[in-house]
């Protein structure tokens, strides 16, 4: 039965929007210190943060703990939401150097980079679930990011 391969992704769904609450701390601290690439740009910029990373991989862990063992999933709930904020941040250095300013769109990089990191860091799940995972993410990040920017966590709908 495919449907609970797709809980699977329940860790990375929570930490990639979890990561954005560290916007409510006084002072953030950037994973890349400010630091410039050899282009000159930010290597990944202020929207990636220690405290992001560590919040969205907190709740993304423990909601992948509740809920992995009341269905019988074994995987490791911890690198998968930690792989999720991973491949976030690897888009966003991508994004930095083809010149796209932090918060500028990038149709299916921003809908699918998280879980392209969660797959590379957590494993992937059955072939069957990774496709519908893969097919239905750009649609419910879509919807999440619209709700995140209305009760203000974003400042874009994207």
């Amino acid at each position: 039965m495919i449907w609970p391969q797709i809980l699977w992704v329940v860790p990375a769904y929570v930490a990639n929007p979890a990561a954005t609450l560290s916007k409510f701390f006084p002072r953030r601290h950037p994973i890349d210190f400010g630091r410039r690439w050899s282009d000159g740009r930010r290597v990944l910029g202020d929207g990636k943060t220690f405290e992001g990373f560590i919040i969205g991989t907190l709740l993304g862990g423990l909601a992948g703990s509740l809920v992995f063992p009341l269905f019988g999933l074994s995987y490791n709930p911890w690198l998968i939401a930690f792989g999720a904020l991973l491949g976030d941040a690897a888009a966003s250095f991508a994004k930095r150097r083809i010149g796209l300013p932090r918060g500028a769109p990038a149709p299916l990089i921003d809908q699918l980079d998280f879980i392209f990191g969660a797959f590379a860091l957590g494993g992937v799940p059955s072939p069957d679930a990774a496709v519908l995972i893969i097919l239905i993410t750009p649609f419910l990040h879509r919807a999440a990011n619209i709700i995140g920017y209305v009760i203000g966590v974003k400042n874009e709908p994207w």
